[in-house]
């Protein structure tokens, strides 16, 4: 591949990275000099039905409709007519995901999450406003792109699993996009993350709205203050979708103390096992969290610190909640106990589907 030109423009000059479904590719433009990325997929016969290049496709016509500086630009989509190979030509991004940089340096000062939340907020505001979903937001999804000056732009990826809403609103207008028409998900079928999805998302995933988003912002702002997910101590697939359907995440304050209690109450409302007590919309979010960002929301790359010994010692104040009396916790028992039974039967068929699934793909192949 080294060498070769695509489209007639772009260069292939080295391997930036490799993955599962595909390889990433530095390109240079012959006619502007312009570095791009190539992200190529596997060779393999395509059916035009194949949910692989259905996602592959829809990822490069989501991020290249969307306008915002948030999101990574999509600049063309094509296929190579040699091997009729699909590939997307992308912006080139100098820098490191937020994953790498808690691998790095550890949970982040409070001040610098909330910074990387807010940027990434206006990302998924710009996908929500034309009426899509991304349902895998986490610390690998959120890019920190180096600039030249040393300033940081937070920059969204992967809208390979997204879905795109059929709204009423969207019909006949001219930014919104529209659902593909052959179903790139199977019924059963966990889309996303586990450590970062929202209960419903599991439940019944092709029935989310934007708050599953809201949920799993809150999650990664969590992983990015206590160094990770609430969840990520559960080792079995299935102890964790039973923990996520049943539970809500464990108070931020037991996984990282030092966190000023206004912002736990922040990640406590996002990640609200309820979605109708999170945060409504995104906006609403970005939002929320501007009284809690005192010098704006800009980000430099000699920022991006973890949190210090002397700063993990310091234990912040909570205002302690009256806890129930006994009449109050037994009916609130009884209903928790037939919430948790509803929600244990909707795991337990998720759970399954998802194992016969598996045993479907090592029997049969792809």
């Amino acid at each position: 591949m080294i060498g070769r030109q695509l489209l007639t423009d772009y260069e292939i000059v080295r391997v930036l990275g490799q993955g599962g479904m595909g390889t990433v590719y530095e390109a240079r433009s012959t006619k502007t000099g312009r570095r791009v990325a190539i992200k190529w997929l596997h060779v393999r016969p395509f059916a035009p039905d194949d949910p692989d290049l259905l996602r592959f496709e829809q990822e490069a016509r989501i991020a290249g409709s969307l306008d915002s500086p948030h999101v990574v630009a999509a600049l063309a989509v094509d296929h190579d007519p040699e091997s009729g190979v699909p590939f997307q030509v992308m912006e080139l991004l100098d820098g490191e995901d937020v994953r790498a940089l808690l691998g790095r340096v550890g949970p982040l000062r409070p001040d610098v999450a909330l910074r990387i939340l807010a940027q990434a907020c206006e990302g998924l505001a710009a996908a929500h406003a034309v009426s899509v979903i991304h349902r895998d937001i986490k610390p690998e999804n959120l890019f920190l792109a180096r600039g030249g000056d040393g300033e940081v732009t937070v920059k969204l990826l992967d809208f390979g699993v997204a879905k795109i809403r059929r709204t009423p609103e969207a019909v006949g207008e001219g930014g919104a996009l529209t659902a593909p028409a052959v179903s790139m998900t199977q019924s059963g079928q966990v889309i996303g993350t586990p450590l970062y999805m929202a209960p419903e998302q599991i439940e019944n995933p092709k029935k989310v709205d934007a708050r599953c988003d809201v949920y799993s912002m809150g999650v990664t702002l969590y992983a990015m203050l206590a160094g990770a997910p609430p969840h990520a101590h559960v080792k079995s697939l299935v102890e964790l979708l039973y923990a996520i359907t049943t539970q809500p995440p464990p108070p931020l304050a037991e996984s990282a103390p030092w966190v000023p209690a206004e912002i736990a109450r922040f990640v406590e409302k996002a990640t609200a096992h309820a979605r109708e007590n999170r945060f409504p919309s995104v906006e609403a979010m970005r939002d929320a969290l501007r009284p809690l960002l005192h010098e704006g929301v800009s980000l430099r790359q000699e920022a991006l610190l973890g949190v210090t010994d002397e700063e993990r010692k310091v234990v912040a104040t909570y205002t302690v909640v009256p806890r129930p009396t006994k009449t109050e916790r037994s009916a609130e028992t009884v209903r928790t106990a037939r919430t948790r039974a509803k929600r244990a039967r909707l795991v337990a068929v998720v759970i399954t589907l998802v194992v016969l699934g598996l045993a479907a793909f090592f029997l049969f192949g792809r």
